[in-house]
């Protein structure tokens, strides 16, 4: 069976809107799409185009909870997407019951519910892992850049994928699925970069008051990594936002009486780092 990507919207650039429409899928467990359409009329404000600033209409809601239903992240009427026939378009009745996932209620428990998000869709989304396996085979095999055009990757899985259809031509036709590939890899990344600093660094951490100066860290994978010194701040950044880790602003005396490098990230420069959570590795 050829493969095939059907058209989808999600408000992906906006987490707070991808959060609500969870929590409307979740409060109406057992009920109908209609009554998450409900739920959520008056929660949901459009952000562009002549409605910007106005609700959400019912249409564009039951689009994005559509969405969802693509990535497997709930059932409706017993089946999951992955059940169905794939088609151009996608079929969800307002009548539709909706069965809720228990991976779907991780994500609304999660500390950081994108992160969480593209770890569940990554694993149990079947579209997903399909898109990222021939995605992989495609960068492996063509040594596609960071950020290859969409056009491009939409020719070379029709190409050399066996996909018959993908997405809509107009706008970005691999646009959420490319997302969670490339946020996947991140993740995995800057999760790795904690357990370096973890096995790396825990006891002298624990001899230091906590502190690790990350001069340190950055110069020791240097030697051990193909990271540069820039993706490796990216991967800092997210660890921080993730609130696995601190960064600690030093001034320029002390790091010099001290003999540390300081750092800039995104034009702050930092001589330190402290570990916060162990446990919110993996």
């Amino acid at each position: 069976m050829s493969k095939v990507i059907p058209i989808f919207y999600l408000p992906k650039e906006y987490e707070e809107d991808m959060k609500l429409l969870a929590e409307g899928i979740l409060a109406n467990d057992g009920l109908t799409i209609k009554s998450a359409v409900s739920w959520l009329q008056g929660k949901l404000i459009a952000h562009s185009g002549p409605k910007a600033g106005s609700p959400m209409s019912a249409t564009t809601i039951k689009n994005y909870l559509a969405g969802f239903y693509v990535l497997d992240l709930f059932k409706a009427n017993n089946n999951f997407y992955r059940d169905l026939t794939p088609g151009r378009t996608v079929s969800l009745s307002l009548q539709s019951k909706i069965e809720v996932i228990q991976p779907l209620k991780w994500v609304l428990e999660a500390k950081s519910f994108n992160e969480k998000l593209t770890q569940v869709c990554s694993q149990y989304s079947q579209i997903v892992k399909i898109y990222s396996s021939d995605r992989q085979l495609l960068k492996d095999k063509y040594q596609l850049g960071d950020n290859p055009a969409p056009a491009l990757i939409r020719q070379l899985l029709i190409k050399h994928c066996g996909y018959s259809f993908i997405g809509n031509q107009n706008k970005n036709p691999v646009g959420y699925l490319e997302l969670v590939y490339t946020e996947q890899i991140e993740i995995n990344n800057y999760l790795q970069l904690m357990k370096f600093i973890i096995n790396n660094y825990q006891e002298y951490a624990q001899k230091n008051m906590g502190l690790i100066p990350l001069s340190h860290v950055l110069n020791r994978l240097k030697e051990v990594s193909d990271y540069r010194h820039d993706e490796i701040k990216s991967f800092l950044v997210r660890l921080r936002i993730t609130n696995r880790i601190e960064l600690r602003i030093t001034k320029s005396q002390l790091a010099e009486n001290l003999g540390i490098e300081l750092i800039d990230i995104q034009g702050i420069k930092y001589g330190f780092m402290k570990i916060l959570d162990y446990t919110m590795v993996g």
